[in-house]
């Protein structure tokens, strides 16, 4: 088991890998603010309760002891406005501090604004090379900082449906960082890949385009429904950036209910492609899998490439719900879910595996990458929604991941 360990909500026994703030976008933030309201409106006071405060505290063989806060105010000064804060530091000089506001109420709830800002840092983040490679263990190790912030804006036409453009400045720092030993010399990133481009850190200035359609019925344990993304974001020396490249995203959703919403069956699929002129993307903004979000089987940032597939499928059922004193209403549901992806590095890569013969189911399990597991999600009334996965695969018995929000 890797028991790299970030965050631990107090009321909860459990261990959880760090988290890693990688790539400038909102997709997931600006998915979330649909729908604006919560549909059927708890009436109970307590289960209504809209703010949460929760300390985070862990332990891991790469962080030492680390901990932290998270904060949710869902409704600030009854405006419907959000303010999210998420903060954590490690002994071993890991630190993350995430924060954004958003309101998505304005102009009888046509006009949608998100400001957010992130900054990480990590004196020994493990690299695995580029590619769906088979390697067994990181190849190097490097030291990396990532400031980060951006605005959103959106209008929505509809109710369901959000169009929204974004801006954002990422500065990113690489350096040699504190070796593992148990990585062969030269065994920093800087030293063993200097042509790497990215290894050098840099700036990257995006602007991006989205659009949004979702149909949940709810925000904390939606049960039915669509939500779907489609982005465009593009960088260039133009727009005073160091690189040049644009990324194009679909990422679609579905959730069904039965047995009376106790249980809940849910399909997500998440495509990406990244074109760049030669050398003009940096390997801290490539496609990624592995951690909490993608393949939970595998370790964060274990496959890096210029596109990937990714498959989620979830089963979630109702286990009980009760007060916690009296702060928050809690809703516990049991999760057991499986990951399919893989990256590519060439557009030769795509064309080849999907092509359509009797060859085709031997090419995508061999070349797919697998991961399964149990979870579980505890919402804490309208406030929060906090997911713990253990998730198994080929290279790793147990990877545990505490994050917030749903997978999908």
């Amino acid at each position: 088991m890797r028991t790299t360990c970030l965050g631990l909500l107090s009321l909860l026994p459990l261990q959880a890998p760090a988290r890693a703030i990688d790539r400038l976008g909102a997709e997931e933030t600006i998915s979330d603010l649909l729908p604006s309201r919560f549909p059927s409106g708890p009436s109970d006071e307590l289960a209504a309760r809209h703010w949460a405060i929760l300390p985070q505290f862990g332990f891991g063989p790469d962080t030492s002891i680390l901990a932290g806060i998270k904060l949710a105010e869902r409704d600030l000064l009854d405006s419907g406005t959000s303010l999210d804060l998420d903060a954590t530091y490690a002994l071993n000089q890991q630190q993350a501090f995430e924060f954004s506001v958003a309101s998505p109420r304005l102009l009888d709830g046509r006009l949608l604004l998100l400001l957010r800002a992130r900054y990480y840092s990590d004196p020994q983040r493990d690299f695995f090379g580029l590619g769906n490679d088979s390697v067994d263990g990181p190849v190097s190790t490097h030291e990396i900082g990532s400031a980060e912030g951006g605005l959103s804006i959106g209008w929505r036409p509809f109710e369901r449906l959000s169009l929204n453009f974004e801006v954002g400045i990422r500065k990113v720092h690489i350096g040699r960082g504190d070796p593992d030993d148990s990585i062969p010399l030269p065994n920093t990133t800087p030293q063993k890949f200097p042509d790497l481009p990215g290894v050098g850190g840099g700036v990257v200035n995006p602007i991006a385009l989205s659009l949004v359609w979702n149909s949940r019925d709810d925000v904390m344990r939606p049960t039915r429904g669509w939500r779907i993304l489609l982005k465009a974001l593009h960088t260039d020396k133009s727009l005073a950036s160091d690189y040049e490249f644009t990324r194009l995203l679909f990422d679609g959703g579905y959730l069904r209910a039965f047995n009376s919403e106790r249980q809940i069956v849910g399909l997500r699929v998440n495509g990406e492609w990244i074109e760049a002129p030669t050398n003009q993307l940096p390997f801290w903004e490539m496609s990624e899998l592995g951690g909490a979000d993608t393949l939970r089987g595998f370790f964060p940032h274990r496959f890096v490439g210029k596109g990937r597939v990714l498959i989620n499928l979830e089963l979630r059922s109702r286990l009980v719900e009760f007060d916690f004193f009296h702060l928050w209403h809690v809703r516990l549901d049991g999760v057991a879910f499986a990951d399919m992806g893989r990256v590519y590095l060439t557009g030769s890569e795509i064309d080849e595996e999907f092509h359509l013969d009797s060859e085709i189911f031997d090419r995508l399990t061999a070349d797919f990458q697998f991961s399964y597991g149990p979870g579980l999600r505890i919402a804490l009334s309208e406030a929060l929604v906090a997911r713990i996965d253990l998730g198994f695969s080929k290279e790793e018995t147990g990877q545990v991941f505490l994050a917030f929000g749903h997978t999908f």
